[in-house]
């Protein structure tokens, strides 16, 4: 049980610096070329996709870790608020405070 919850921990970390960073990549192709080019224009399908996968590691972390409904607004936003993903990484990272383990096994 408890690798299942360091495994889901872990999936959320890698895919919060991989939308992160491809969220920043984004950002500053808008802020070069502009919103309509080609080059923004290509790339953010890709960070979509990433941020799909993202959204599909937050059912682990519910699971396994008390998260309030507060954060996990923050963790849904953070794949679309710039550098949101990179802080609220490290507030979930500080302290992750596991649920009981037969509360998580039910849920």
């Amino acid at each position: 049980m408890e690798s299942l919850a360091a495994t889901a921990l872990k999936r959320y970390r890698v895919m919060a610096f991989v939308v992160g960073a491809a969220l920043v990549i984004l950002t500053a192709l808008i802020a070069i070329f502009g919103m309509g080019t080609t080059a923004p224009r290509m790339f953010s399908p890709f960070h979509g996709v990433l941020y799909i996968v993202y959204l599909a590691t937050l059912p682990g972390l519910v699971k396994y870790f008390e998260i309030s409904k507060g954060k996990l607004v923050l963790l849904i936003a953070s794949g679309i608020i710039p550098i949101l993903a990179f802080l609220v990484e490290a507030i979930t990272m500080k302290d992750p405070t596991p649920k009981p383990p037969a509360e998580a096994q039910q849920g």
